[in-house]
């Protein structure tokens, strides 16, 4: 629960420089769940510096919409899981080493 406010946002985790999104097939996200799970983000990254923030896991286009634009200012690059490929792909850099585009080689865990 967050605030108090009845809204668990526990499909929200954080391992170092990933955001991992473990929205069980059977579960969904509300719209109001968007500004909490944004606030979340911000806060663990806003103190840490990472040079790639990588997200990945299930979760609708609005919710990876919202949460890359919020790390985007806060690293170097972000960038996003591609199941299909098996590797992260640079979806908003500000960093002349990090290209859109750009594959990483790191594998998702």
């Amino acid at each position: 629960m967050v605030g108090g406010c009845g809204l668990s946002l526990d499909w929200l985790v954080f391992d170092g420089d990933t955001i991992r999104f473990e929205i069980p097939p059977t579960q969904s996200i509300t719209y109001d769940n968007l500004p909490l799970a944004v606030e979340e983000v911000y806060r663990y990254y806003v103190g840490r510096r990472f040079d790639v923030i990588k997200v990945t896991g299930r979760g609708p286009i609005w919710l990876y919409s919202a949460i890359v634009h919020t790390v985007a200012h806060l690293a170097k690059a972000v960038a996003v899981y591609d199941a299909i490929n098996g590797v992260y792909v640079i979806v908003a850099s500000h960093n002349p080493n990090y290209k859109i585009g750009q594959t990483l080689n790191q594998q998702n865990p």
